[in-house]
């Protein structure tokens, strides 16, 4: 009760934003808890096909919507405040038209895309009606963060989750259907939702068209696209990789241990949405002092996710006998790698809050091509060598290679404008070699456990000794939601 009357105290931005974090939380509790269930209804080959259309599928999204729903929207929320409605809805125009553009080059090759994607027709065909529809609601739930409605989005998101889940364990257990069974749900709620939000906005807006709209959303996100589907490739092309030359078994162990990796990517996405305001603030003062504190509080956080991760790979057994059965447990070797990726990626948006500020978009998009690159090459290389774990390690690469160069624009920025660093080299670099020493050492225990549960307990001792520290930086960060929040209101 106290925490929720914590909660009900603060302001709309700042309440909408502890709601939306809360309501992702929930999302992808449910999804990983019945993880196991579908681990073990399904076997291995049919939840790699399942992994593969996910992976798939974000690719996709890529191309036929051109994240459209994203910061662009936002921008055109507040360009065009009296017509938001008709922006809306031209933007659901403009991705229809896109997506039957690309539906129909698979009417006329579908041989040639069942190859390429490695997936039957029938999956290649719920995609493209799925798409058809889900960006309807990407643009609805992206209007109700702008407008701060966090209640009708918590109950329509976690509902659509809790009932595509629920019909899919009722799928895969009733049925012979295999991975269809666990898809075919998904797809229909998120078409039946699309449908609805679809003629709702249509109504609302009356725009399927407009020259002024589709010029202005194309000309701000296509010269990001580059950025956008590199990020994507260098998050999807290992499983898809796996799948064409090891196999959807491969896919599917693969993509239980890397599940982690994104349960642990909630806290870098919810603490950089913080993250990013407060550091905007300290940079616009131009005050040294103030810049290396970005670095310290940068540097805290940094250290809280790397001690979680550190704990992910060091139960990385344990973690993989609650994930999935027998057949799953050749995962564990995939953990630490994957976790290390992680820390990288904090990292990353680190850095790129501090380039986007400087509005140098054109760095964020040269590194994201190169490591996406980086990532496809090696891949090409070690995969057929080493199997399906070396995957895990060549997106670590790639990660590291991504921070090392958002690292040097970062400082060739800053010092071409005279600022100070915000980031110091040396403390990242000993934190990351440390992760990466403990990780691989916690790896090399995992048939020793008593040690490895030892060394555990050293390590959440000395977390606790260092709580206090830890919660500075998160009580940092977390008040640079007050000043934003009390400039809004007033504007309102």
């Amino acid at each position: 009760m106290k925490v929720l009357s914590k909660v009900s105290s603060l302001s709309a931005p700042a309440k909408s934003a502890v709601w939306f974090v809360v309501c992702s939380v929930l999302q992808r509790g449910i999804v990983y808890i019945t993880t196991p269930i579908f681990t073990r209804l399904l076997t291995t080959e049919q939840f790699g096909t399942y992994t593969m259309y996910n992976s798939w599928f974000s690719v996709i999204t890529i191309v036929c919507t051109l994240n459209l729903s994203y910061n662009v929207f936002h921008r055109a929320m507040v360009k065009y405040p009296d017509d938001k409605d008709g922006y809306t809805s031209s933007m659901q125009g403009l991705t229809t038209l896109i997506t039957l553009v690309v539906f129909s080059t698979f009417l006329i090759f579908p041989t040639a895309w069942e190859q390429a994607l490695q997936l039957p027709d029938e999956l290649i065909f719920c995609m493209f009606l799925e798409m058809l529809f889900a960006p309807a609601f990407y643009f609805w739930q992206t209007r109700q963060r702008f407008e701060y409605r966090y209640v009708a989005l918590a109950a329509v998101t976690i509902s659509m989750t809790l009932i595509s889940t629920v019909l899919g364990v009722v799928a895969v257990w009733l049925t012979d259907y295999g991975a269809l069974a666990r898809i075919y749900p998904v797809m229909a709620t998120d078409v039946i939702v699309g449908i609805f939000f679809t003629v709702l906005q249509y109504a609302r807006g009356r725009k399927v068209f407009s020259k002024e709209y589709w010029g202005f959303a194309l000309g701000f996100n296509l010269p990001l696209l580059p950025h956008y589907l590199s990020t994507v490739i260098l998050n999807q092309a290992d499983r898809v990789m796996i799948g064409q030359i090891c196999g959807m078994d491969e896919v599917a162990i693969y993509g239980v241990a890397y599940s982690l990796a994104m349960a642990a990517s909630l806290f870098i996405s919810s603490v950089n949405s913080s993250l990013i305001p407060w550091t905007y603030q300290q940079l616009e003062k131009h005050d040294p002092a103030q810049t290396r504190r970005i670095g310290d509080i940068g540097l805290m956080l940094s250290t809280m996710l790397a001690a979680i991760l550190l704990l992910v790979a060091g139960l990385g057994p344990e973690v993989m006998m609650v994930l999935g059965p027998e057949s799953y447990q050749a995962a564990i070797w995939v953990i630490p790698p994957v976790t290390l990726s992680v820390l990288a990626s904090m990292y990353v948006w680190l850095f790129v809050n501090v380039e986007t500020y400087y509005e140098e978009n054109g760095y964020v998009a040269a590194v994201s091509i190169g490591a996406a690159v980086l990532n496809v090459v090696l891949n090409l290389v070690a995969l057929p060598v080493f199997g399906f774990v070396a995957a895990g390690w060549t997106t670590f690469a790639s990660y590291v290679a991504m921070a090392l160069g958002h690292a040097f624009f970062t400082k060739r920025i800053q010092d071409r404008r005279g600022e100070a660093e915000a980031y110091r080299a040396r403390p990242m670099l000993l934190l990351a070699a440390g992760t990466t020493a403990l990780s691989m050492g916690f790896m090399a225990l995992y048939g020793l456990p008593l040690v490895r549960y030892a060394a555990i307990a050293a390590l959440c001792v000395v977390a606790w000794v260092k709580r206090d520290k830890f919660k500075g930086a998160l009580s940092t960060v977390r008040a640079a939601k007050k000043q934003p929040d009390t400039e809004g209101e007033k504007d309102a």
